[in-house]
């Protein structure tokens, strides 16, 4: 791994470790100091993730313009004023503005990334991504345990000093990324050729069926605890160890995955893969309703194995066709575009999965391991249709 590679790797260790502070101290100090309710916390990092999702492209493209290490430390700079902000806030109305910037800033991030991914990793850029999803986990996991300090004291000055080391991180995080070469950006190919990042439909065919795979990212976070305490007689202590299975199991074997894609074929393959195993776990997740609490817990133990397992050949590919799809000299706008196409999936999965698969009962699962099943089984002509358009815009 080059020097470039580890410093990134340590970058992303370091913002994930706040990630984790804040994702398990933010909900409880907006509801438990400053006196928001859970449905305006909910609304509001709503209507911020919807905000955020527009600023991918835009930013993507500034960082193929001007370089992505420049455009990434201002995203990080303007992350840290924005986490930093909601100690600030003491109403609604301000939060949703603050958590607004929050969510521009953080989807920006992620498609400059994306682009410095690309330039650093080179032809084993998906590899280079895999492994930084498991530092990211090893990240997450660590602040998430180091906020339950705070979170046991249970005072404003402690949930204030999670988010305010969350925005120290972000500062880090940029002194870190100093530290990598500039990557200059690339030459812009023939007139004709940028036509495709305007509208691409194969890459946003492709970004749609990722989109749909997607939806797996809530089954574990949503679907399940709610799941469990409604509809099985599984103990709801369970969805802990559970939560924990699923993030030892990404770190130990995202990697490995990925060093067997190397090409779209490879991409192709690993993500109907992923769409067999994760329809099989929806399956299973459904049969655990019927039975004893032994046998609850035997079969969703089995369950978030088994999709597991397909979320890391999920994201294998994922990173394969993500990148190998998209121009060279535009990655930036393409992540982008391929993080805002998922990323309303993402943010509509919670809802959606609390209908499909909470109320409608085992039909639910079935109706998305179906879906699920039929997206990922479809990626190979699309994907095809994808790589066809790219090589007749470079010949042209």
């Amino acid at each position: 791994m080059s020097g470039a590679a580890r410093a990134l790797a340590c970058a992303v260790l370091i913002t994930a470790f706040g990630n984790g502070l804040y994702l398990a101290g933010a909900v409880l100090f907006l509801t438990r100091s400053v006196g928001l309710s859970g449905t305006d916390v909910g609304i509001g990092l709503t209507m911020a993730g919807v905000t955020g999702l527009g600023a991918g492209p835009v930013v993507g493209h500034l960082a193929d313009r001007f370089g992505a290490r420049e455009i990434y430390l201002l995203t990080l700079t303007a992350e840290a004023l924005a986490t930093g902000s909601l100690v600030l806030v003491h109403s609604f109305a301000v939060f949703v503005v603050v958590a607004a910037a929050v969510g521009v800033a953080e989807q920006g991030s992620r498609a400059v990334r994306g682009a410095l991914i690309a330039r650093i990793g080179g032809d084993t850029r998906a590899r280079l991504r895999g492994y930084l999803r498991s530092v990211t986990n090893i990240g997450v996991a660590l602040g998430a345990a180091g906020a339950g300090l705070a979170i046991r004291s249970d005072t404003r000055t402690a949930y204030s000093a999670l988010i305010l080391v969350d925005a120290a991180s972000f500062l880090l995080t940029a002194l870190v990324i100093a530290r990598i070469p500039r990557q200059s950006p690339l030459p812009r190919p023939e007139r004709r050729t940028m036509r495709r990042g305007r509208l691409d439909l194969p890459f946003l065919a492709v970004t749609a069926v990722y989109g749909l795979l997607s939806l797996q990212y809530a089954v574990l976070t949503v679907a399940l605890p709610l799941w469990i305490v409604s509809h099985t007689r599984a103990p709801a202590w369970l969805v802990s160890p559970l939560l924990l299975t699923n993030t030892l199991l990404v770190v130990m074997l995202q990697v490995r995955a990925g060093r067997r894609v190397d090409s779209i074929a490879d991409g192709i393959t690993i993500t109907r893969r992923a769409a067999v195993l994760l329809a099989l776990s929806c399956l299973l997740f459904c049969v655990s309703g019927a039975g004893s609490a032994v046998f609850a817990a035997s079969v969703l133990t089995l369950a978030v194995i088994v999709h597991t397992l397909g979320e890391i050949c999920h994201a294998a590919g994922e990173f394969e066709l993500s990148f190998a799809l998209a121009p060279d000299h535009a990655q930036g706008r393409y992540q982008g575009i391929f993080g805002m196409g998922t990323g309303v999936f993402i943010a509509a999965a919670p809802a959606l999965l609390s209908v499909v698969c909470i109320d409608r009962g085992p039909a639910g699962w079935v109706l998305l391991a179906g879906v699920l099943l039929t997206a990922g089984l479809g990626i190979g002509p699309i994907a095809r249709w994808a790589q066809r358009r790219a090589v007749h815009l470079v010949d042209a």
